[in-house]
């Protein structure tokens, strides 16, 4: 079986904060909620859309969560990449992976439209799967997804190395049992990831590249 290397989306491949921030903002303001600031929206990011919304809107009604997650939804899906953009670096990365014949797969829990969307904006063909939340399929840290994108790809689930930025990524990686690689350059800093039980944690992608290295993928 192909080696391979599963990423997050948000805050490990793609700065996608503003936009995420503006289109949150947009929905809060429409039902007369309080708008956040960057960094308070920074720190909700990573349970999906509708806890993210929960969470700035400190509201546990449903009704009114499942009506603000439409409107950031409709806001979002016109303004997704209006801001956002790949980290430097990480494009080289992922044609050099590509390059060595390392099966690439991205798993966000950004709804499954959106992850696409931006997946193929700004990636092309480069990752050989991309699977966003969906409502018939538990978000991360669960292993659904992971289960799904290993049957899909036609790999074994063992050996496989995750790459993200948060606690949930943390988190993720455990319940599958996967090797993870935190990065710092997203959306929490190094010592979150360290009280989260990051064990390895890298502040680029050259680093990163070469810690894939060392722990035995052999590239070339």
């Amino acid at each position: 079986m192909k080696k391979a290397v599963f990423f997050d989306l948000d805050g490990t491949v793609l700065n996608t904060l503003p936009d995420l921030v503006k289109s949150a903002n947009y929905a809060l303001k429409e039902l007369g909620y309080p708008t956040q600031n960057l960094e308070t929206v920074r720190m909700a990011i990573g349970h999906g859309i509708r806890n993210l919304l929960r969470e700035l809107m400190h509201c546990n009604d449903e009704e009114q969560l499942d009506r603000c997650r439409e409107i950031f939804k409709e806001h979002y899906d016109m303004h997704k990449a209006d801001t956002t953009k790949p980290f430097d670096g990480i494009l080289e990365l992922l044609r050099n992976l590509k390059q060595e014949g390392y099966k690439l797969v991205l798993i966000s829990n950004k709804y499954d439209g959106a992850t696409k969307d931006l997946a193929r904006k700004f990636f092309g063909d480069l990752f050989d799967g991309v699977y966003g939340s969906r409502d018939d399929i538990p978000a991360k840290p669960n292993r659904e997804l992971f289960d799904i994108a290993c049957q899909e790809n036609n790999l074994a689930s063992d050996g496989i190395i995750y790459v993200g930025d948060s606690e949930v990524d943390c988190e993720f990686a455990s319940n599958c049992a996967m090797t993870l690689i935190a990065v710092d350059w997203g959306f929490r800093t190094h010592a979150q990831l360290v009280q989260a039980g990051a064990k390895i944690i890298v502040s680029s992608p050259n680093e990163l590249y070469e810690t894939l290295k060392s722990i035995g993928l052999n590239f070339a």
